[in-house]
C-alpha cells in the first residue's frame, strides 16, 4: 500500500512515526496520524486542519492531556504523570489497530475517488473515519467535530484539483 502514497502521504508517516515515538507511544494511532498532518504546509490536509483552528502543537498537548486524563481514570494522579517524562524509546514504533484502520480507510477513501495515489487529504478522511476512541476525545478536547474537519479537506482537496 505504501507505494501509492504520495510523497507528502510518506512524509506525513514518519511525521506520525516520530509524534508516537517523542510521546513515549508504542504505537502509531489516528491521533499521531493527525499530529503529522498538521505539521505539513501547503497540503490540503494541512490548510483543513489550520483552518479548523488546529496546529501541531495544540493537537500534541490535547494528546498529551488525553492520556493524564485517561491515568487518572485509573488513578495514577497527575502530579506523578507531570514528574515522569515521556520516555521515547529507542524502537520506531509500530502501527496500532486503529492506526492501520486508519490508513486501510485512507486506502479506501483514494479508491472511492477512483485516484490511484493515497495523499495526505485521504489520510485525514481515513483517520476521521476510522474508529478511535482516543482521537474522539482529542477532538472533543479541542472543540473540533470530526464532520466539520472531514467537509473542510473536502473543499481543499476539491480546490487543489482545480
Amino acid at each position: 500500500m505504501f507505494e501509492r502514497f504520495t510523497g507528502d502521504a510518506k512524509r506525513v508517516v514518519l511525521d506520525s512515526l516520530a509524534a508516537a515515538q517523542r510521546l513515549g507511544a508504542e504505537n502509531v494511532e489516528p491521533e499521531h496520524l493527525l499530529l503529522g498532518l498538521a505539521e505539513g504546509s501547503g497540503t490540503p490536509a494541512a490548510r483543513a486542519i489550520a483552518e479548523a483552528g488546529l496546529d501541531g502543537e495544540m493537537i500534541g498537548a490535547a494528546i498529551e492531556a488525553d492520556l493524564v486524563a485517561m491515568l487518572e481514570v485509573v488513578g495514577v494522579p497527575a502530579s506523578l504523570v507531570d514528574a515522569t517524562p515521556a520516555a521515547p524509546s529507542a524502537d520506531r514504533p509500530g502501527f496500532g489497530v486503529h492506526g492501520r484502520s486508519a490508513l486501510e480507510q485512507a486506502l479506501r477513501e483514494a479508491t472511492r475517488r477512483s485516484e490511484r495515489r493515497i495523499g495526505g487529504e485521504h489520510m485525514l478522511l481515513g483517520v476521521l473515519h476510522a474508529p478511535s476512541p482516543t482521537l474522539t476525545r482529542v477532538l472533543a478536547r479541542l472543540g473540533v467535530e470530526p464532520e466539520r474537519l472531514a467537509a473542510l479537506v473536502e473543499v481543499e482537496a476539491a480546490a487543489a484539483r482545480r
